[in-house]
């Protein structure tokens, strides 16, 4: 179907996105729309990604940094070849216990 441009007068196809003699831009077309929905979108995503970390990494807890430290420690002295083997096993076995009760309680491991 042939429409008349609004700026020359003169007919040009529906379907182009502007007119084919002067080139105003056809009113009805509406080219670009997808695009910018999905860079919209996108963009969306990444800020809601970014304060969901921001806010992870602002959020701090003394107590469950105290049991990260209690944790890392009892893993150091589980490490060090000066006690015994009966001694790393001990350790070992109440590393294990606190690192699982960590786990339960914070929803993510101690390191």
């Amino acid at each position: 179907m042939m429409i008349n441009c609004t700026e020359c007068g003169k007919a040009y196809s529906d379907q182009a996105k502007a007119c084919i003699h002067c080139g105003a831009r056809n009113p009805a077309s509406t080219g670009g729309g997808c695009l910018k929905a999905v860079i919209g979108l996108v963009v969306m995503v990444v800020l809601f990604a970014i304060f969901v970390v921001a806010i992870r990494m602002y959020t701090f807890d003394p107590k469950e940094a105290s049991e990260q430290e209690m944790i890392m420690a009892c893993r150091d002295a589980l490490n060090d070849t000066a006690n015994g083997i009966e001694t790393r096993q001990t350790l070992r076995e109440a590393c294990d216990s606190w690192e699982q009760k960590f786990r339960e309680k914070y929803g993510h491991g101690p390191y």
